[in-house]
């Protein structure tokens, strides 16, 4: 056998040993009371519920908290952006209900196989979830390990889970993916618009002449407004990529406004739909981070939807990746070129 087909097939062989002691790990019994009467998993909670004031969720350095304010769950680690209520208070509900159902192993060399070693370590699944009072008190805590889907009713699907400071590990009856990226908690999509509703968009670039596109006159694309004599697109679907690139527009962090006032104005993009919804984008930022503003008016049927656009982002400032700035604020250049003799 060659050195190389032996190397592969030893480290086919090691994968599957690690699947199989995971498996092991998960379906094993670890006690003779595993299936002794469930428990709570954070039993304090249902008592203390309405003390609660926000969650934190910390993995490896990063933590993100969310708070309750005056009523509302706000995203504590964007300034107090709002939190997408509902996300809120399911996690709430499932942290009070759920409950330890089977006991797993509480070797302590055995946690990562269960994604539940220590959680501030490099590259860690485990993740610490704190429900916390006003004054920082701990209502209740646990770390939160792999999803158990086999280990349950094929409907519901469990969680590995341990508390902190103990070895012991545990199976909790439902999922509690808890995760610390923004767009679980909070809508990060802006806009997202069909993008043949889209009637015309107007590209302003600083130090470039506006850019007008209008939608085709069977619906089905869009081109530019005039294209000067002598010049044609450089490729078939060029403008067509703006029109739906500013059609879906999501950020990926959330501040207050005004700290992007140093940053230099690189332009503006307002385009407007079938039934009146015209929003407008201006982006401040430079090679390394570019943040917007929006404002928007409807007349009509899109009045309520320009209302709510408007109620979402007032006051706010979102960072979009740079690429967003480039599909959108094109220069007329990158859409056109001279055509042949």
């Amino acid at each position: 056998m060659k050195p190389k087909q032996f190397a592969t097939l030893a480290a086919a062989a090691a994968g599957s040993l690690l699947l199989a002691v995971v498996t092991y790990l998960a379906a094993v019994p670890w006690t003779s009371d595993d299936r002794a009467s469930s428990q709570a998993m954070l039993p304090g909670l249902a008592a203390r519920g309405s003390e609660l004031a926000a969650i934190e969720i910390t993995r490896e350095k990063e933590t993100v908290r969310i708070a309750n304010k005056d009523g509302r769950w706000v995203y504590a680690s964007g300034e107090g952006y709002p939190v997408d209520e509902a996300k809120a208070r399911e996690l709430v509900v499932a942290l009070t209900e759920a409950r330890l159902v089977e006991r797993k192993t509480a070797l302590k060399d055995r946690h990562d196989l269960l994604g539940l070693g220590d959680h501030t370590a490099p590259g860690s699944n485990a993740r610490l979830l704190r429900m916390l009072d006003a004054k920082g008190g701990v209502l209740g805590e646990v770390v939160l390990g792999r999803p158990a889907t086999d280990m349950m009713e094929a409907s519901k699907g469990g969680t590995y889970v341990r508390r902190p400071g103990d070895d012991q590990t545990w199976l909790a009856d439902r999922p509690l993916q808890v995760s610390l990226s923004i767009r679980d908690w909070v809508k990060t999509r802006l806009i997202d618009r069909d993008v043949k509703s889209i009637t015309s968009i107007r590209i302003e670039r600083e130090g470039e002449a506006p850019i007008d596109i209008k939608r085709s006159a069977d619906g089905n694309q869009h081109e530019l407004a005039a294209i000067p004599a002598g010049k044609k697109l450089k490729y078939v679907s060029a403008v067509d990529d703006v029109a739906e690139a500013i059609s879906l527009v999501e950020f990926r962090q959330v501040r207050k406004a005004g700290q992007a006032g140093s940053l230099p104005v690189r332009g503006r993009a307002t385009f407007e739909t079938d039934n009146g919804f015209k929003p407008t984008i201006e982006f401040r930022g430079d090679d390394s981070k570019v943040w917007i503003r929006m404002t928007a008016t409807g007349t009509g049927a899109s009045k309520a939807e320009a209302d709510d656009l408007t109620a979402r982002t007032a006051g706010w400032e979102f960072e979009v990746p740079q690429t967003e700035l480039n599909a959108i604020l094109v220069k007329f250049a990158d859409l056109v070129e001279d055509a042949p003799a």
